[in-house]
């Protein structure tokens, strides 16, 4: 595989499937001003950037080093702190010393590192005026959702930001010490072309960190070895490697596959490839479905969101993901492949157990379709974690309803932690359709919720501060859909 490390295109031969890009940088490459913080992508001293080119240019984005594979950044530009260090600071590094942003340190690295690609990937007008700044203030904040200081000085290090001008990405300083934005980009067209003729070559030898580069090759691939695991990010399956200190011999990634990082609308319904990460969710459903994009600002980290796909955290079948209440409320469809079969199964349907899923031995996950709300429709969704950014949930609620005059004419409840897998409150659902939404109804939403959860105490919270939170944000969704 080859990268653009910095300013130096590097070729690493036969790396291992279970190599991560911080223990590559640090061990093999010995650059140290990466640091190793949490190893599970929550603390963000590891962040990195991370370059590919995307319709026509090079698409910058922060990434947790500790969890992102080495395998998946064939052909990626990547830059780490060690890469800005020249005789004269870079901007942002100037602007947290002129604001005292940094103090034991050791999480100054990954702060300059979410820095410098929020102001690459900032519009020069945010930055023009104090005034137009303070407008997209929460975009910094959003930047840096995912750096923690445990020394508490976030106040200086929000200063630092508001310090920053505006300027043209492309003359950046970072690319001076590149070399130029037109040289970086060439090296990765290079890049990309010597890696597309390895893989048709007829001497390639299958590696152990395998990216299959169409459908039918990622198809064939994992029916024949079923028991191989797929990745796209690998923003959970690296914590089985960094905390559960698991060896995987072998990887099929399927992000290479370009079927599958589509997403787009037909037949009202939006269509998301298990490649696409959520970040790219995020922002295609500003418009078309504003509640998606709601609650992915709370989901993990940019870091995370950067990497981590939204069929992923399906895939994953875990009682606290936190898309699935949502797709559930919507009547979400998986479309399933198994060689060159597919079939298509309802959400609902998929899960049947703690961790256990639908998929049969070498099936995957290829699609989802989403059905778009209707007008009359109302859909809400609700997040109760501890942190308000970059946290697991005690619970998730979502709801659609549809109400006719004050009579309930369609509504879907589902709940995430509440149970051994996301589901369905489908008794209390069945209670409230086709009543009047009156107080008396209202009040009786607790018992009807009773009959459909038995939660759990554990670290996150106590069963009954997840029932009692629950049944409070059914009742102020439906009080809000009735006003």
């Amino acid at each position: 595989m080859r990268v653009l490390l910095n300013q130096t295109a590097t070729q690493i031969i036969k790396p291992a499937a279970d190599i991560t890009l911080l223990q590559w940088l640090r061990e093999s490459a010995h650059l140290s001003a990466t640091k190793e913080g949490c190893a599970v992508g929550d603390c963000g001293a590891c962040t990195v950037i991370v370059g590919r080119i995307q319709q026509g240019v090079i698409a910058y984005q922060s990434v947790n080093a500790c969890i992102a594979l080495l395998g998946s950044l064939d052909g990626a530009h990547v830059i780490t702190l060690d890469g800005l260090q020249a005789q004269q600071l870079h901007p942002v590094q100037q602007a947290l010393i002129d604001c005292h942003a940094s103090q034991c340190g050791f999480c100054t690295p990954g702060f300059v590192m979410s820095l410098v690609v929020w102001w690459l990937n900032t519009k020069p007008s945010v930055l023009s005026s104090p005034e137009a700044f303070a407008k997209h203030r929460h975009g910094v904040e959003l930047a840096l959702s995912g750096n923690l200081c445990r020394c508490t000085g976030y106040q200086p290090i929000l200063l630092a930001a508001d310090q920053l001008a505006p300027m043209d990405r492309s003359k950046d300083p970072l690319f001076e010490l590149m070399g130029g934005y037109d040289r970086c980009f060439k090296q990765l067209q290079t890049m990309q072309a010597k890696t597309a003729d390895s893989l048709s070559s007829k001497d390639f030898q299958t590696p152990a960190y395998q990216t299959p580069s169409s459908l039918e090759e990622l198809a064939l691939a994992y029916e024949a070895a079923p028991n191989i695991r797929l990745v796209a990010g690998s923003t959970d399956l690296a914590l089985d490697i960094t905390q559960g200190l698991k060896s995987m011999d072998s990887l099929i990634d399927v992000s290479g596959v370009a079927q599958l990082q589509q997403i787009q609308v037909c037949d009202n319904h939006m269509h998301i490839g298990a490649g696409v990460s959520l970040s790219e969710v995020e922002a295609f459903c500003g418009q078309r479905l504003p509640v998606m994009t709601h609650l992915l600002a709370r989901f993990a980290s940019r870091q995370v969101r950067n990497r981590a796909t939204l069929v992923g955290n399906i895939a994953n079948s875990s009682p606290i993901a936190d898309t699935p209440p949502l797709l559930l409320v919507l009547d979400a469809k998986l479309l399933l492949q198994q060689g060159m079969n597919q079939r298509t199964i309802a959400l609902k349907d998929f899960y049947l157990g703690y961790k256990k899923n639908a998929l049969a031995s070498g099936e995957f996950i290829h699609s989802l379709s989403i059905p778009l709300p209707s007008k009359a429709m109302q859909v809400y969704v609700e997040k109760v974690s501890k942190r308000a950014e970059d946290d697991i949930s005690a619970t998730c609620v979502a709801m659609s309803v549809t109400l006719q005059q004050d009579i309930i004419t369609q509504i879907s409840i589902a709940c995430g932690g509440m149970a051994a897998i996301p589901k369905m409150a489908t008794n209390t659902q069945g209670q409230l359709l086709g009543k009047q939404l009156t107080p008396k109804l209202l009040s009786q939403v607790p018992s009807m919720l009773a009959q459909d959860y038995q939660p759990i105490d554990d670290m996150r919270a106590s069963a009954a501060y997840r029932q009692q939170v629950t049944a409070n944000l059914i009742q102020g969704f439906l009080q809000e859909a009735f006003a």
